[in-house]
Parts: structure tokens; sequence; C-alpha cells
């Protein structure tokens, strides 16, 4: 779905657009999920790997929000996802423009 999208950034979509209504729904569905431990975790994992697979900016950076509000929600999101960062290439976090959360 992202591929398909004419813009190019986050910011370039409207407030409305399904992208941020998607985004927002994971996010929701992380906070209401039955196992508030886990599944936040889960999904923060998959962001993780997925950041490292995709080339296109626009999906990144839906990833780095999506992992950036996880962090910030979930304090074993945060301690997690910060040692699955500081252990990756900083090659690979420089080029896939994530380096915030490379150098915390």
């Amino acid at each position: 779905m992202l591929s398909q999208l004419p813009m190019q950034s986050l910011a370039a979509l409207p407030p409305n657009h399904d992208v941020r209504h998607i985004v927002r729904q994971i996010l929701y569905l992380a906070a209401e999920s039955s196992d508030r431990h886990r599944t936040p975790l889960l999904m923060s994992q998959k962001i993780v790997q997925l950041l490292f697979k995709t080339s296109q900016q626009l999906t990144r950076e839906v990833y780095v929000v999506l992992l950036d509000q996880l962090c910030r929600t979930f304090e074993d999101v945060a301690k997690e996802a910060i040692t699955w960062l500081i252990y990756a290439d900083d090659e690979v976090c420089f080029a896939h423009g994530f380096v915030h959360f490379c150098l915390q």
C-alpha cells in the first residue's frame, strides 16, 4: 500500500489520510490488547525487522513513527528496541534513516 502512494514523506500526507488512520489503529491495538506486555513488544520487534528491509522513505517514516510511539507508551518496548538497535550495524542505521534510535 505505501509503495503505491505518490507522496515521498509522511509529512506530505494530509491529516485524514488512510495511512495516518492505520498508524493510529495499530497504536490503539497495542494499547488495548489483552496482553499489554507481549503484544506491543511483538509489534515493535516486527517493525524493527521491517525497518531494515525497506528502502522506501515513506515506509521507513511510518515504521519509525510507530516504533517511536510504542517506545514512548511502553517502557519494555523502549528498553528492547534500543537494545536491538544498539546491536544493529551502524552503517545500516545511517543508511535507513533511523539514526536517532540507533544513537539513543
